[in-house]
């Protein structure tokens, strides 16, 4: 395993915590003190899939799994089963929609991703950190409000609602952050 501080660990990390592999959903720095600090992380239990908080302090270290990491393609799914196609074999691996619920509105056919593998199971998707959408639906917008921030709900291809700037229209592209869920 490969020890890692708390500083480290970013969103979609696997960690080793207490002996079992963790997925991290969502990070937060905090200073309690004028000089104490301390990282919370909200992780997904590979294994069992039941969400749990932990806290540590700033300097910790923490253990990393050694997960091998393969490219692939996103295929297509069937019910609650998601498909996904090893580049480098031809190999094809169903995964559960709990397992990968978090990321399950930016899959679109044929979208390149990386699995991750721990002792021959798939154990977590990355994606791209953004990804080009087409705006299937959204309500209509103002042309002069080109220079505010202001945004509005949009559907785009994967039936995911997002909030894009108001000079959107449908048919538009947009490019998504992944990581953060905000249009760039």
């Amino acid at each position: 395993m490969v020890k890692i501080t708390t500083s480290d660990v970013k969103k979609w990390s696997i960690l080793l915590i207490d002996g079992k592999l963790v997925k991290v959903s969502e990070t937060s720095h905090n200073h309690t003190w004028r000089w104490w600090a301390v990282d919370t992380y909200k992780v997904k239990d590979i294994v069992t899939w039941k969400t749990n908080m932990y806290t540590y302090n700033s300097w910790a270290v923490l253990e990393q799994a050694e997960i091998a990491t393969q490219n692939a393609v996103y295929l297509y799914n069937s019910g609650d089963t998601y498909s996904f196609m090893e580049n480098d074999t031809g190999e094809i691996y169903d995964i559960d929609r709990d397992k990968i619920d978090d990321i399950v509105g930016y899959l679109k056919d044929n979208l390149d991703v990386y699995l991750q593998m721990f002792q021959g199971n798939v154990i977590n998707v990355i994606l791209p950190s953004t990804i080009t959408y087409k705006i299937v639906s959204t309500v209509p917008g103002v042309k002069w409000d080109r220079a505010q921030a202001w945004t509005k709900p949009a559907t785009i291809e994967t039936w995911m609602e997002i909030q894009v700037p108001l000079y959107k229209e449908e048919w538009d592209e947009v490019v998504v952050n992944t990581l953060t869920g905000t249009v760039n």
